[in-house]
């Protein structure tokens, strides 16, 4: 093996600078607990099955409630851990040491706070979302044997991934008990990748975390919350660590080389976007407002890379978002950079102009490097921005339950699926369900509701929410779809109760299984389309009149209306003739129906509907207005939040396109039992 550069060799001095031993307190003679790397001004990272210590009885306890010890190179100074991942009781759960558990726990990594005043530096932490591109890696941390403290480092190999956020140490190098939570640094590139999880037990090498795993701080809950990092720990932490490594860049009375200043002298190092290229940009975006959710981000790199491009670990910062650019399709790495940055600047133009202006200025003054051809294309993409341009507004986002297996001519199992639809051409599926036989559907609609709020993050655009298409057979019509919050509520904002999905965008149901248009459906459809104004064809839920024939021979212009369910009962055999006829709009109170007659709800969502109809200039206006009747029922039911659901509440509207109809979802999947 060939001796170390002088770069490499800096990298590990700088490397065991940020390298810091954990232990007990009081510091005398407290033992060892393990390694870990200062990330951020005050912030340490470690393993948190390092912060488990045995009790008087030889039990697990979690140690990280009290205050620890930080040895910072002579130095010790106290800290208290603030986050787990998992969290403290999943940490010590029903397990004796050594049980071959713990080697498989995840993502297992802790941040301790030091509460202390002390100078010291910071790791670079890569903005890959992959392990080492180069297959050499050094780890470096701290050991114990016999009681006395001394460095440790190894390097090895790293011979691929164990899962999504743990990759393997190769059999290059041992590694000893009591080093995990060390570092783990690419030698070719200057970056630290990881963090020491564990040996092996027969062998030597061992696992690491990437540092992708820390995305899930986003939704982690402070063990000392006075020490916390804010509503969004994973935002706060690495910008306070770019913010930091971009200081230490600008002109100072040092001689020292940073970890900057190193990466530009390996040389490996290559490509038009150099290391003081990435630290100025990533110094600029943490100036920025964060990206309201995960979705913002991957929709902003779609743009750059093409659909589909973006995949887990899904990137959730703005740093995330520029550690995807590195390697694109067509291999212009520069005009990649460029153009997110200037997709960052005009997504958060209107909360922080003077941060977008910076941002953009940067980018402007490294385009002016690009090829004739690129600075052009640079120019189109700003060009063909729909928001800018006022033109078509954003995406739409189909969720399809589909049915896969019917007993008694009810269907009991669903597979799903989430598209992000541009066009009738250009559907992109997002995510789907991966039981082959389908779950349940109450199961189905659980399982939706996380990937949904990333879609819909990828298909909003500045004050335009995406429209929700509702994709279900016919027998589960009455799913209350527009009172769903998906993604949760706002942790942040407890006091604040988060607005249902319908009240902040339109959302329509779909028949799933009306595939292909039927001749009916696309007449009415076009008719429909030619004519102004709706007029209401009421139908009683308790009376099959009029009949599939009126409903055939009615109006383009005629839109059902049924005062009760639509997936039950009379209700349900209402609701087919209404689809047979070829009516692609309808209206329907998805709530219980009066046994023996209709009462006054009936009346009152006439009145509503009548009132909805006549207000509304034409078909293509009426998602948008019910949405608007939603919104105004909810901020109402926020001042008598006791009082019974309004109709607004309880009203469901099918919307489905015969000009866009619905691939064939259930193709090839269906089963009777």
């Amino acid at each position: 093996m060939s001796p170390p550069s002088e770069a490499e060799s800096r990298l590990r001095e700088l490397a065991r600078e940020v390298s810091v031993a954990i232990q007990a307190a009081p510091y005398g003679t407290a033992p060892f607990w393990g390694s870990g790397l200062l990330v951020a001004p005050e912030w340490v990272l470690t393993c948190a099955h390092v912060l488990v210590r045995k009790d008087s009885l030889g039990r697990k306890r979690w140690a990280g409630d009290h205050e620890i010890g930080v040895r910072i190179g002579e130095r010790t100074v106290p800290g208290r851990a603030v986050y787990a991942l998992p969290d403290p009781d999943t940490m010590t759960a029903g397990r004796e040491f050594g049980d071959e558990r713990e080697y498989e726990l995840a993502p297992d990594l802790a941040l301790i706070r030091l509460t202390q005043p002390v100078r010291h530096g910071c790791v670079w932490l890569s903005d890959r979302a992959v392990p080492p591109v180069s297959a050499r890696v050094a780890a470096l941390g701290w050991r114990g044997p016999g009681g006395e403290l001394e460095p440790w480092d190894g390097t090895c190999t790293v011979p691929g991934n164990d899962s999504l956020h743990v990759f393997r140490l190769g059999p290059d190098s041992e590694i000893p008990a009591g080093v995990s939570g060390s570092l783990v640094v690419d030698l070719a590139h200057g970056r630290v990748v990881g963090v020491v999880k564990a040996r092996r037990r027969t062998r030597d090498g061992g696992k690491a975390v990437l540092l992708t795993a820390l995305r899930a701080l986003t939704e982690s809950e402070p063990l000392a919350p006075a020490l916390a990092l804010g509503a969004d720990p994973y935002q706060e932490l690495v910008r306070a660590h770019d913010r930091w490594h971009y200081e230490r860049q600008q002109p100072r009375a040092s001689a020292r080389a940073t970890w900057i200043d190193v990466q530009g002298q390996l040389s490996d190092v290559i490509g038009e976007w150099t290391p003081f290229d990435r630290a100025r940009a990533l110094g600029l975006l943490a100036e920025l407002p964060p990206p309201s959710s995960a979705g913002v981000v991957q929709r902003l790199v779609e743009r750059v890379l093409g659909p589909g491009t973006v995949h887990d670990p899904l990137p959730v910062a703005w740093r995330d978002g520029h550690g995807l650019l590195y390697e694109p399709d067509d291999g212009k790495q520069l005009l990649a950079f460029v153009t997110y940055l200037t997709l960052v600047a005009d997504e958060v133009q209107s909360q922080d102009p003077e941060g977008a202006a910076r941002v953009r200025e940067f980018a402007m003054s490294r385009a002016i490097s690009l090829p004739a051809p690129d600075r052009q294309r640079l120019v189109e993409l700003e060009r063909a921005d729909p928001e800018r341009e006022g033109g078509a507004g954003p995406a739409s986002v189909l969720v399809a339950l589909a049915p896969v297996v019917w007993e008694e001519n009810l269907p009991v199992r669903f597979r799903w699926e989430i598209q992000l639809v541009r066009s009738a051409e250009d559907r992109q599926i997002t995510t789907v369900c991966d039981e082959r036989d389908g779950v349940e559907f109450d199961e189905a609609v659980a399982q939706v509701q996380e990937p949904l709020a990333l879609a819909l993050d990828r298909a909003d655009r500045s004050g335009h929410p995406a429209t929700v298409e509702i994709a279900l057979p016919v027998h589960h019509f009455d799913t209350a779809a527009h009172l769903w919050v998906p993604g949760g509520g706002l942790r942040d904002r407890p006091h604040r109760p988060a607005r249902p999905m319908g009240a902040r965008r339109p959302v329509v149901m779909r028949d799933v299984e009306r595939v292909p248009p039927t001749p009916e459906w696309r007449e009415r459809w076009a008719g429909l389309g030619r004519r102004g104004g709706l007029t209401p064809l009421p139908l009683q839920v308790l009376d099959r009149t009029p009949g599939y024939g009126k409903l055939r021979n009615a109006p383009p212009e005629s839109v059902p209306v049924l005062c009760g369910p639509a997936g039950q009962g009379e209700g349900l055999s209402i609701m087919m003739d209404v689809l047979d006829a070829g009516h692609g709009v309808a209206l329907w109170r998805g709530a219980p129906h009066p046994r023996a007659e209709c009462g006054p709800d009936c009346v009152a969502f006439r009145h509503v509907t009548d009132a909805l109809l006549a207000g509304v200039g034409d078909a293509a206006g009426l998602p948008e207005a019910v949405r608007a009747l939603r919104a105004q029922a909810h901020d109402l039911r926020q001042g008598a939040p006791d009082g019974r659901p309004s109709c607004a509440e309880q009203l469901v509207l099918l919307y489905d396109d015969a000009d866009a109809p619905l691939p064939d979802l259930g193709a090839g999947y269906g089963a009777h039992a």
